[in-house]
């Protein structure tokens, strides 16, 4: 009596720690899921804790469903922005700050991140030496191959001891891409079963000699022939880009985006290539 009418098998959630709030409702789009919120305070990054959740199949708490065990480690937290295709630098460096029993010492550490192809840092050999008593900045460079938002994760590591050590310090790295406006666009019907060369002629629109390079964001279904990638031209000169095309079993359209960048990866074209497979 009282208490308000819900579906029978309706969970109902209990948490080892008084400091957290946990919750379970009716999932927004499927009435056959149920959502567990679970509302905790991070402390300082770096700092580590963990507790249970219970779940229940009745409100008086007496016939157990399941038990989660989580644990949430705080995390520093950085923000980058960049376009699809080109490579952003700005914004990108990370300050670290030598912690610990070595602060005093010269330390060297390397950066490992949880999706290399996008974000890495931007060192000659991979490794930054941490001073003692200062800040020291790392440099890394964003190019995302989708627009979206990723979440990256960044762990700093002893360069002397990679593999049997904790992480020095570990930042989240929330990463947004936006897709660079289409200045032209080309439709190619391709036959099924086969791989495919096509050329596409591009003409510097620069009056003096101009080096650029080529990426696409999806490297599976498009290459260059001869992986080549950085071409010349000269001022106002004309150049074919060879284009080669994966083999595709089955029929249907694609896009597959093709950057032209200037030396500094920077965007100056962008090419919206579609693909009939008949």
């Amino acid at each position: 009596p009282g208490l308000a009418a819900l579906p029978a098998d309706h969970k109902h959630a209990w948490c080892s720690d008084p400091s957290v709030v946990v919750a379970t409702g009716a999932h927004p789009a499927d009435t056959f899921l149920q959502e567990v919120h679970v509302k905790y305070r991070c402390g300082a990054a770096g700092q580590a804790s963990a507790f249970y959740v219970v779940l229940y199949n009745d409100r008086f708490k007496a016939s157990v469903y399941e038990i989660w065990h989580l644990s949430v480690v705080a995390l520093h937290r950085l923000d980058v922005q960049g376009l699809v295709g080109q490579v952003e630098r700005e914004g990108c460096g990370i300050t670290l700050h030598p912690t610990g029993a070595d602060r005093d010492k010269v330390r060297r550490v390397r950066a490992l991140t949880s999706h290399p192809g996008e974000l890495s840092a931007d060192l000659p050999n991979g490794e930054a030496e941490l001073a003692p008593s200062n800040l020291t900045e790392v440099p890394f460079r964003y190019s995302p191959l989708a627009a979206g938002r990723r979440e990256v994760l960044v762990n700093f590591m002893d360069a002397d001891n990679i593999s049997g050590a904790a992480p020095l310090s570990s930042w989240l790295v929330c990463c947004r891409a936006k897709l660079p406006l289409v200045s032209k666009r080309y439709d190619i019907r391709l036959p099924l079963g086969r791989a495919a060369n096509k050329k596409i002629m591009y003409t510097n629109p620069y009056s003096i000699p101009r080096v650029f390079r080529l990426r696409t964001d999806d490297p599976r279904q498009l290459s260059f022939r001869d992986n080549k990638t950085d071409f010349s031209i000269g001022g106002k000169g004309q150049q074919y880009l060879g284009l080669r095309f994966a083999a595709r079993r089955s029929p249907g359209t694609s896009e597959v985006l093709v950057f032209i960048n200037d030396e500094e990866d920077k965007t100056e074209e962008c090419l919206c290539v579609s693909v009939s497979y008949s």
